[in-house]
Protein backbone atom coordinates (compact mmCIF):
# COMPACT_ATOMS: atom_id res chain seq x y z
CA UNK A 1 0.00 0.00 0.00
CA UNK A 2 2.84 2.41 0.84
CA UNK A 3 4.23 1.86 -2.67
CA UNK A 4 0.93 2.79 -4.34
CA UNK A 5 0.65 5.93 -2.23
CA UNK A 6 4.04 7.04 -3.58
CA UNK A 7 3.16 6.62 -7.26
CA UNK A 8 4.03 10.28 -7.85
CA UNK A 9 7.63 9.35 -7.05
CA UNK A 10 7.92 5.72 -8.19
CA UNK A 11 5.87 5.86 -11.40
CA UNK A 12 4.71 2.30 -10.65
CA UNK A 13 1.93 0.68 -8.64
CA UNK A 14 4.03 -2.21 -7.34
CA UNK A 15 7.68 -3.07 -6.60
CA UNK A 16 9.98 -4.63 -9.17
CA UNK A 17 10.24 -8.41 -9.24
CA UNK A 18 13.27 -10.30 -7.89
CA UNK A 19 13.89 -11.55 -11.43
CA UNK A 20 14.39 -7.99 -12.65
CA UNK A 21 16.44 -7.18 -9.57
CA UNK A 22 18.82 -10.06 -10.20
CA UNK A 23 19.17 -9.26 -13.89
CA UNK A 24 19.82 -5.56 -13.27
CA UNK A 25 22.35 -6.31 -10.52
CA UNK A 26 24.21 -8.71 -12.79
CA UNK A 27 24.45 -6.08 -15.55
CA UNK A 28 25.67 -3.40 -13.14
CA UNK A 29 28.28 -5.78 -11.71
CA UNK A 30 29.45 -6.67 -15.22
CA UNK A 31 30.05 -3.04 -16.16
CA UNK A 32 31.22 -1.70 -12.79
CA UNK A 33 34.94 -2.58 -13.14
CA UNK A 34 35.22 -0.18 -16.09
CA UNK A 35 34.26 2.84 -13.95
CA UNK A 36 35.46 4.69 -10.86
CA UNK A 37 32.16 4.59 -8.98
CA UNK A 38 28.69 3.07 -9.23
CA UNK A 39 25.68 5.23 -8.43
CA UNK A 40 22.16 3.84 -8.13
CA UNK A 41 19.32 6.33 -8.53
CA UNK A 42 15.92 5.27 -7.21
CA UNK A 43 15.95 2.84 -4.28
CA UNK A 44 12.19 2.31 -4.17
CA UNK A 45 11.22 -0.91 -2.45
CA UNK A 46 14.85 -2.04 -2.37
CA UNK A 47 14.28 -5.17 -4.46
CA UNK A 48 16.79 -4.03 -7.08
CA UNK A 49 18.98 -1.82 -4.89
CA UNK A 50 19.69 -4.52 -2.30
CA UNK A 51 20.86 -6.92 -5.01
CA UNK A 52 23.15 -4.29 -6.51
CA UNK A 53 24.57 -3.53 -3.06
CA UNK A 54 25.38 -7.21 -2.55
CA UNK A 55 27.50 -7.19 -5.72
CA UNK A 56 28.77 -3.59 -5.58
CA UNK A 57 29.22 -2.73 -1.87
CA UNK A 58 30.86 0.66 -2.56
CA UNK A 59 27.94 1.93 -4.67
CA UNK A 60 26.21 5.19 -3.79
CA UNK A 61 22.41 5.04 -3.52
CA UNK A 62 20.28 8.11 -4.22
CA UNK A 63 16.60 8.35 -3.30
CA UNK A 64 14.36 11.44 -3.16
CA UNK A 65 11.63 9.74 -1.11
CA UNK A 66 12.56 9.88 2.57
CA UNK A 67 10.55 6.78 3.49
CA UNK A 68 12.38 4.58 0.98
CA UNK A 69 15.81 6.01 1.83
CA UNK A 70 15.30 5.54 5.57
CA UNK A 71 14.05 1.99 5.25
CA UNK A 72 16.97 1.02 3.00
CA UNK A 73 19.45 2.56 5.44
CA UNK A 74 17.89 0.62 8.30
CA UNK A 75 18.25 -2.68 6.44
CA UNK A 76 21.73 -1.80 5.12
CA UNK A 77 23.41 0.49 7.69
CA UNK A 78 26.78 0.41 5.90
CA UNK A 79 25.37 1.55 2.56
CA UNK A 80 26.09 5.08 1.32
CA UNK A 81 22.65 6.67 0.92
CA UNK A 82 21.92 10.20 -0.30
CA UNK A 83 18.38 11.44 0.29
CA UNK A 84 17.81 13.90 -2.53
CA UNK A 85 17.04 14.09 -6.23
CA UNK A 86 19.72 12.49 -8.38
CA UNK A 87 20.41 15.74 -10.26
CA UNK A 88 21.64 17.21 -6.95
CA UNK A 89 24.15 14.42 -6.37
CA UNK A 90 27.26 16.56 -6.84
CA UNK A 91 26.13 18.86 -4.05
CA UNK A 92 26.51 15.94 -1.64
CA UNK A 93 29.50 14.20 -3.23
CA UNK A 94 31.43 16.81 -5.26
CA UNK A 95 34.35 14.40 -5.78
CA UNK A 96 32.19 12.48 -8.26
CA UNK A 97 32.50 15.37 -10.71
CA UNK A 98 35.99 14.18 -11.63
CA UNK A 99 35.22 10.46 -11.65
CA UNK A 100 33.86 8.14 -14.33
CA UNK A 101 30.46 7.16 -13.00
CA UNK A 102 28.24 4.26 -13.96
CA UNK A 103 24.81 5.54 -13.01
CA UNK A 104 22.09 2.87 -12.83
CA UNK A 105 18.85 4.81 -12.90
CA UNK A 106 15.52 3.40 -11.79
CA UNK A 107 13.77 6.76 -11.67
CA UNK A 108 10.73 7.12 -13.95
CA UNK A 109 11.18 9.20 -17.10
CA UNK A 110 7.93 8.55 -19.00
CA UNK A 111 5.16 11.07 -19.56
CA UNK A 112 4.77 13.58 -16.73
CA UNK A 113 7.87 12.17 -15.02
CA UNK A 114 10.10 13.70 -17.70
CA UNK A 115 12.59 16.21 -16.24
CA UNK A 116 14.93 18.55 -18.10
CA UNK A 117 17.09 18.71 -14.98
CA UNK A 118 17.62 14.95 -15.03
CA UNK A 119 18.41 14.98 -18.75
CA UNK A 120 21.02 17.71 -18.27
CA UNK A 121 22.60 15.88 -15.35
CA UNK A 122 22.72 12.56 -17.19
CA UNK A 123 24.31 14.28 -20.19
CA UNK A 124 27.00 15.73 -17.93
CA UNK A 125 27.74 12.27 -16.52
CA UNK A 126 28.11 10.81 -20.01
CA UNK A 127 30.27 13.66 -21.30
CA UNK A 128 32.52 13.20 -18.29
CA UNK A 129 33.34 9.66 -19.40
CA UNK A 130 30.57 7.92 -17.50
CA UNK A 131 27.54 5.98 -18.68
CA UNK A 132 23.88 5.70 -17.73
CA UNK A 133 21.80 2.57 -17.36
CA UNK A 134 18.18 3.71 -17.53
CA UNK A 135 15.11 1.64 -16.67
CA UNK A 136 12.38 1.87 -19.32
CA UNK A 137 8.92 0.37 -18.89
CA UNK A 138 7.09 -1.08 -21.86
CA UNK A 139 5.68 0.21 -24.12
CA UNK A 140 8.91 2.09 -24.78
CA UNK A 141 7.10 4.91 -26.59
CA UNK A 142 5.99 6.29 -23.21
CA UNK A 143 9.52 7.49 -22.46
CA UNK A 144 10.44 8.60 -25.98
CA UNK A 145 10.68 12.26 -24.93
CA UNK A 146 13.49 11.45 -22.50
CA UNK A 147 15.46 9.34 -24.97
CA UNK A 148 14.90 11.82 -27.80
CA UNK A 149 16.18 14.60 -25.53
CA UNK A 150 19.29 12.61 -24.72
CA UNK A 151 19.90 11.80 -28.40
CA UNK A 152 19.53 15.47 -29.35
CA UNK A 153 22.40 16.20 -26.96
CA UNK A 154 24.73 13.62 -28.49
CA UNK A 155 23.89 10.69 -26.21
CA UNK A 156 23.19 7.37 -27.94
CA UNK A 157 21.35 4.45 -26.39
CA UNK A 158 21.29 0.69 -26.72
CA UNK A 159 18.88 -1.77 -25.17
CA UNK A 160 20.79 -4.03 -22.78
CA UNK A 161 18.02 -6.45 -21.81
CA UNK A 162 14.28 -6.80 -21.24
CA UNK A 163 12.50 -8.63 -18.42
CA UNK A 164 8.96 -9.69 -19.24
CA UNK A 165 8.42 -11.17 -15.76
CA UNK A 166 7.81 -7.77 -14.22
CA UNK A 167 4.77 -5.52 -13.90
CA UNK A 168 4.92 -3.69 -16.15
CA UNK A 169 7.54 -5.43 -18.34
CA UNK A 170 10.76 -3.45 -18.22
CA UNK A 171 13.97 -2.90 -20.19
CA UNK A 172 17.32 -1.44 -19.26
CA UNK A 173 19.07 0.83 -21.75
CA UNK A 174 22.71 1.85 -21.80
CA UNK A 175 23.48 5.47 -22.72
CA UNK A 176 26.85 6.97 -23.59
CA UNK A 177 28.19 10.10 -25.27
CA UNK A 178 29.36 10.10 -28.88
CA UNK A 179 31.22 13.34 -28.20
CA UNK A 180 34.73 13.56 -26.78
CA UNK A 181 34.29 13.29 -23.00
CA UNK A 182 35.34 16.39 -21.05
CA UNK A 183 36.67 16.68 -17.52
CA UNK A 184 35.04 18.84 -14.85
CA UNK A 185 37.34 21.75 -15.78
CA UNK A 186 35.99 21.73 -19.35
CA UNK A 187 39.17 20.32 -20.88
CA UNK A 188 39.13 17.12 -22.97
CA UNK A 189 39.61 14.06 -20.82
CA UNK A 190 42.38 11.54 -21.49
CA UNK A 191 41.36 9.23 -24.32
CA UNK A 192 43.39 6.37 -22.90
CA UNK A 193 41.73 6.76 -19.51
CA UNK A 194 38.22 6.80 -20.91
CA UNK A 195 38.52 4.10 -23.52
CA UNK A 196 37.46 1.20 -21.23
CA UNK A 197 34.34 3.07 -20.08
CA UNK A 198 33.22 3.85 -23.60
CA UNK A 199 33.88 0.28 -24.66
CA UNK A 200 31.96 -1.23 -21.75
CA UNK A 201 28.57 0.25 -22.50
CA UNK A 202 29.01 -0.23 -26.24
CA UNK A 203 30.10 -3.86 -26.12
CA UNK A 204 26.75 -5.24 -27.22
CA UNK A 205 26.31 -2.55 -29.86
CA UNK A 206 29.59 -3.54 -31.52
CA UNK A 207 28.22 -6.98 -32.29
CA UNK A 208 25.05 -5.62 -33.89
CA UNK A 209 24.69 -5.28 -37.65
CA UNK A 210 23.43 -1.70 -37.49
CA UNK A 211 25.03 1.31 -35.69
CA UNK A 212 23.63 2.06 -32.22
CA UNK A 213 22.79 5.67 -33.03
CA UNK A 214 19.12 5.18 -32.27
CA UNK A 215 17.14 3.29 -29.65
CA UNK A 216 16.52 -0.33 -30.43
CA UNK A 217 13.00 -1.12 -31.59
CA UNK A 218 10.53 -1.70 -28.80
Amino acid sequence: MSYIKRFAVTGSVCPSTPIFGQRAAAEVARLAPQYDRVVVAGIGSGVVASRILARCPTAVFVECETHFAHRFSQHHPKAVVVTDYVQNLYEHLPELRTQRVLLASFVPTAGSFYSDDIVKFFVSVCRGGGSIMQMRYLPHQMSSRFFDGMRARGIVSKRLFTVAMNFPPVSMYGLRSVLAPVAANGMPASASRLAPARHAIAAKAAAAKTPATHDAAA
